[in-house]
């Protein structure tokens, strides 16, 4: 049980945070007309530091209508937010680092280091899980994906996620070239999540709980190295414990085939998610379950600064699976449309329009960010 105390103090530091983050917003586009104003290319140049620095805020408006007696989700929220990201290399070695603050979480949510290996590199620290597409093209940063939110599978575990997206251990990733074609690779072993309430990832800063080992791939070809379009299959292996009261551990088998393809204006990405669960119950038992998803949305680009876009998503088999009822804020449906409008070169606005489907209810979901990307 939460004390009073213990109520006030989390009331106050939510206070502080909230503080910080406007802080924060108002204060990085001030920085970066200096910096674009003092003959400099980059923040980390600004600040002596080699490689690059990038700035992503952004502020996202969420209004929901017609839930259920559940209720599970807040009508309305306002979610500021600011993630940092940092590359360098200094010869053979690499270093990326990325960190999220918001007013829902903070997290070291990247901090890899690497060696170049003549066509591959190999990273150690806490990465992206290589499961699918949409995990390894879009970060953090708001400002980077068209649409506001992310495919329901694919979501971040502070978001609900149900399959992992994050590792710690080592990453290995590389491209091999075939004329203008490449082949690019990627495996990852780590310490997975654990579950408590949800999918907790192992945290460099906090470490603690208990995390099992976790591997991954993902095998994608690109006709034009380098270019948009590109299709591929990816898989993973978890074993994820439990703290649920009915069950101590979960196995599980994911598997992925996905294609992104570009026709002049229109850019379509596609993706179909296999998962298959083992349970293990505290008291000798087993359950286990298995589902497909299926996501496609389509984008138009109809003119420089505008695109329209749309995505489906569905799941299948879902029915009574015992590990999805952990997961009761999951979206297993959803139909959505929005649109994107880029104010300058690195702002943007974006408004989505969506009925969401969870395990128990339905409801209507309208979203408006505003993102950007300094210097």
């Amino acid at each position: 049980m939460v004390s009073p105390d213990d109520s006030a103090t989390t009331k106050l530091a939510n206070g502080k945070l909230i503080c910080l983050l406007s802080g924060l917003l108002l204060l990085v586009p001030t920085l970066t007309w200096a910096v674009n104003h003092s003959g400099h290319t980059s923040a980390a140049q600004s600040t002596g530091l080699p490689g690059d620095l990038l700035l992503f805020p952004d502020v996202t408006v969420i209004g929901r209508f017609d839930q259920g007696p559940q209720h599970r989700l807040a009508e309305s929220q306002i979610i500021p937010a600011i993630n940092v990201f940092y590359t360098a290399d200094y010869g053979r070695f690499r270093f990326l680092g990325e960190w999220l603050v918001s007013t829902k979480t903070h997290n070291l949510e990247r901090f890899q280091l690497g060696l170049h290996l003549e066509e591959s590199s190999l990273w150690l620290g806490r990465f992206h899980n290589p499961i699918g597409y949409w995990n390894m093209q879009f970060h953090h940063g708001g400002f980077l994906q068209d649409t506001i939110s992310r495919p329901g599978i694919m979501a971040f575990e502070t978001a609900g996620g149900i399959i992992p997206n994050h590792l710690t251990g080592f990453l290995w990733e590389g491209i091999r070239q075939f004329d203008e074609a490449g082949l690019y690779y990627t495996v990852g072993v780590g310490a997975g999540p654990q579950y408590n309430r949800g999918l907790e990832a192992f945290n460099l800063v906090e470490p603690g709980g208990s995390h099992h080992p976790g591997v991954s791939f993902r095998l994608g070809y690109q006709p034009v190295s380098y270019g948009v379009d590109e299709f591929g299959i990816s898989g993973a292996y978890n074993q994820i414990h439990s703290d649920a009261p009915a069950y101590e551990q979960v196995e599980q088998f994911v598997a992925t085939a996905y294609a992104n393809k570009q026709f002049n204006s229109l850019r379509l990405t596609s993706e179909v998610v296999y998962v298959n669960n083992q349970l293990d119950g505290r008291l000798g038992g087993k359950a286990s379950g298995d589902f497909v998803n299926a996501y496609a949305q389509l984008e138009w680009a109809f003119h420089p600064d505008w695109t329209l876009i749309g995505r489906a998503e569905g799941t299948m088999g879902d029915h009574n699976d015992p590990y999805l009822a952990l997961f009761p804020t999951y979206v297993q449906d959803r139909l959505l449309g929005g649109m994107r409008y880029n104010v300058t070169h690195n702002t943007a606005v974006k408004l989505e329009l969506s009925q969401e489907h969870l395990r128990d209810d339905r409801f209507g979901q309208v979203m408006f960010q505003w993102s950007a990307v300094f210097p």
